[in-house]
Parts: structure tokens; sequence; C-alpha cells
């Protein structure tokens, strides 16, 4: 008798340590991606700081995982593969319209907290609106990219209609409506546009500036987009409460700290979090279910 009780106490202890082990982590930071090792390499200082961050969660340690697409995205949120996605806005939103996940924050990146896209043309080609892209062929950077094809395309919206896509800028067009492209990146779309191998590119405003250089003055601006974020952090849709809180604090209080502003630096130049303001989300709920569409629709 005068053994149970400091028996049922080790077994207490036993358990609470199993339990405690059982919950034991790795914190896992995912983003959209093409290059995963060039983005494996940006993510993973910035996880190993977040798991140091967040060890009163269970936390061991960070590692990074690159989908290929917003359906892969969207089932590793949904299995809980991720903890934390990373990306442009409207991708976060394809990714929310396919499985639920929660908008927690907004990176500001390189001192900047939005931005706005563009569709541009040559000056000389004679495409001043929208309107003037009917037949026309536009250049988008990838599927996956806010900036360059979410954005500017619902801004196109069913002004163009139908819009088909092509395999590459030689193929056949349709006879009626317009078609698009994918480019692969900004400075392809920019150099198409020059030599007219398509009619019309777009981008990010700051993009453009940034890579067209001499040749900006050559092109004319024939649509501005609302501006949006330029990042933002989602977490999976079970994703406990007491986690995204800490999670939450971790992000904002981190240019409040030496090793935080480094962690910061370290992070593509990111220069701080911070909660989403109300008139931002408010702006995002707005383009939910046309994002929703577009990407059911293909």
């Amino acid at each position: 008798m005068h053994f149970k009780r400091p028996v049922f106490l080790l077994c207490l202890c036993l358990g609470l340590l199993t339990g405690q082990t059982a919950a034991a982590r790795m914190l896992v930071i995912g983003t959209i991606s093409d290059e995963p090792v060039k983005e494996t390499r940006a993510f993973s200082p910035f996880a190993q700081y977040l798991a140091a961050q967040l060890q009163d969660q269970g936390i061991t340690g960070g590692s990074v995982t690159i989908a290929r697409d917003i359906p892969h995205m969207s089932e590793l949120l949904r299995t809980g593969a991720v903890d934390i996605y990373v990306d442009s806005p409207l991708v976060s939103l394809a990714v929310r319209a396919k499985c639920g996940s929660r908008l927690l924050a907004r990176r500001w990146k390189k001192g900047t907290a939005q931005y706005q896209s563009v569709i541009f043309a040559r000056r000389d080609s004679g495409i001043r609106s929208l309107a003037d892209l009917e037949g026309k062929l536009v250049a988008f950077e990838e599927p996956f990219s806010s900036s360059g094809y979410f954005l500017p395309r619902l801004a196109i919206g069913d002004q163009i209609a139908p819009l088909a896509a092509l395999p590459n800028p030689r193929a056949a067009r349709p006879d009626s409506g317009g078609a698009y492209v994918f480019s692969g990146d900004d400075e392809n779309t920019i150099e198409w546009v020059l030599r007219g191998l398509v009619d019309a590119g777009a981008m990010s405003l700051r993009g453009l500036k940034m890579h067209a250089g001499s040749d900006f003055d050559d092109l004319a601006i024939i649509l501005e987009t609302k501006a949006i974020p330029r990042h933002v952090v989602s977490v999976p849709p079970d994703a406990p409460a007491a986690f995204s809180r800490a999670l939450l604090a971790v992000l904002t209080s981190m240019d409040q700290s030496a090793a935080g502003r480094s962690a910061l630096l370290d992070f593509e130049n990111t220069t701080k979090f911070d909660t989403i303001p109300a008139p931002t989300l408010n702006l995002l709920k707005q383009f939910q279910a046309p994002v929703a569409l577009l990407i059911g629709g293909g």
C-alpha cells in the first residue's frame, strides 16, 4: 500500500514527459515556387528563427517545404504538412479557396506594404485602353503570380471575352476575343512587348520601373489596378488558436529586437510583419470570389 503513491507519481511524470515528447514537432514553413532550391535557402533562416521563438508551442526546429502549384500547397495545408504559408495575397486567396486556410499577417518587403499591377504596351502600338486589347495577345508572368497574373487578369475581367490561353507567343491566335501566354518572368514580359512578340504585358508597377530601365519611356501604361499587400502569412484551417496567437505575436515583434531585425533582413530584406488592416481585409474579401472562379475555370 505504501508503494502505490510513489508509483502513481512516477507513472504520472512519465506520462507527462511522454505527452510532451509526442507534442514536440518541427515547424514547417512553405511557399509556392518553381525555384525550390533558391526559395529554400531564402526561407530556412526565417524558419529557424520562428522555431526558436515558438518552443513553448512544442516546436523543436524549423524546416521549409516548397509547393509546385496551388493545389499542392492547398493539400499541404489541409493535411497539416505545412504550418505557415507565406505568399502573395491573391495566390494565398486561391489556396484558401481550395483548403480553407486563414490569413494571419501582412509582410512588408523591402520597405513596402503593398503594390499594384499595371498592364502596358509599346507607346507606338496604338493601344491605349483595355478595349484596344480585343484580338490582341497579353503576356502574364506565371499562373501563381498575384502581380503578374491574378490581379491584372481580374482587372481585365470580361471586357475581353473570351481570353484564351496559348502555349507560346507564336501560336495561332483565336478569331475573336483576346489571348494570353505566360512568359516565365518579368524580364521576358518586357522583352516580348518591346520586340512585338506580344501586344501587352502585365506585372507590378514597381517591377516594370525596375526592369524596364531606359526602355520605360517607350512603354505606355494602359491600366493600373488597386493596391494589395506585397505578401501575407496564412495558417492551416485547423491551426490551434493558441499557436496562431503565439505566431502573430512573434511576427509582429520581430522588428523590435536586434535579433528579429537581423532575421527579417536575411529573409529577402523583409521590413516587418503587422496585422492586416481592416480596409485591406475587406478589399481581399472582394477578391475571394473572383479568384475562386478564376482558378476553378482554369
